[in-house]
């Protein structure tokens, strides 16, 4: 895993999902620790630097459920059986902004109408909504680089058990549904 040193936020990794304020990804696994070090030794991976500012996140709603945000790589790289519903592409400085402003608009809690465009109560901005393959098209269309990415289903374990989604209930409300990779049952 490549992510900022000492960050807190790792301790609740998920290759699939964003989770931390800072960037983090998935390299290399699943494997022997003695496989990991020879890979290591192989790629000789260089310091690297990335924006944390207006980050573009993906965040899928389907079937009344409101999924973590997803990196745009990670979200290219879906299976066919998670495509289904609407995706909206949201800029916002870390992913919990993100999810936060979506969950409040869809539970009917949020004033804002913010399904399009900058939020007057928070800092992100909607920068559109559809199909799986729309929301490619919208990525490509505002100039985000996409390099697809499939991710194993990894997370670092947690007594927190984090859900990986949310059902919107939709009377300002929200719960976390039992099952659907949520590590609650």
């Amino acid at each position: 895993m490549r992510g900022v040193p000492h960050d807190w936020d790792l301790l609740q990794f998920d290759a699939k999902y964003e989770t931390a304020r800072n960037p983090s990804e998935w390299l290399w696994g699943p494997g022997t620790a003695r496989d990991a070090m020879a890979w290591l030794a192989r790629e000789q991976l260089a310091d690297d630097e990335v924006d944390i500012l207006d980050r573009i996140f993906l965040l899928r709603h389907h079937d009344d459920l409101l999924y973590l945000p997803r990196s745009p790589d990670v979200a290219a790289g879906v299976s066919e059986d998670e495509r289904s519903g609407t995706w909206y592409l949201i800029r916002a400085d870390c992913p919990i902004d993100a999810f936060s402003h979506l969950r409040q608009v869809l539970a009917g809690g949020h004033v804002s109408t913010a399904l399009d465009g900058r939020c007057g109560q928070c800092p992100i901005e909607t920068v559109g909504s559809g199909s799986w393959q729309e929301a490619m098209e919208l990525l490509a269309a505002n100039g985000v680089p996409v390099s697809r990415r499939e991710v194993p289903d990894v997370r670092v374990p947690s007594g927190m058990g984090s859900p990986r989604c949310i059902r919107i209930l939709g009377d300002g409300s929200w719960d976390i549904p039992r099952g659907e990779g949520n590590g609650v049952t």
